[in-house]
């Protein structure tokens, strides 16, 4: 791998790391706003690092207890762009019918109030 490579790919990863944090925090917002309990008990939304994805992990606690995966965006899956949102199949597996959005466009939470629990349906 060339160095130019070596560093766009470490570029995007930091852009995708920093979308990724504004999506965690907008939802832990909104959740907050919606439910006084998430916001007393300390809920937050956090990400874990894989190879081909993050994954976007709500919790239910400061704690980090109550742990359940709100959906995924892609870094390294071929068959979408990268920053694209996909929905989770499980706890380790995103859905790969199709991209709900993609966070280096733009993902607003506020849009549609059920985005709290996880990326949109497809209609």
């Amino acid at each position: 791998m060339k160095l130019n490579d070596l560093i766009n790919e470490v570029n995007q990863e930091q852009e995708l790391l920093q979308a990724c944090d504004v999506l965690c925090n907008d939802l832990k917002e909104a959740q907050h706003a919606q439910w006084e309990h998430c916001k007393e008990r300390g809920a937050y939304y956090g990400v874990v690092k894989g190879s081909k994805y993050l994954k976007i992990v709500s919790y239910d606690d400061a704690n980090g207890e109550g742990a359940s995966v709100w959906g995924f965006i892609n870094k390294g899956n071929p068959k979408f762009n990268v920053g694209d949102i996909l929905k989770s199949a499980g706890w380790k597996t995103p859905a790969l019918n199709k991209a709900r959005g993609n966070i280096l466009e733009g993902y607003n939470v506020l849009a549609r109030p059920n985005r709290i629990y996880g990326p949109d349906y497809l209609i």
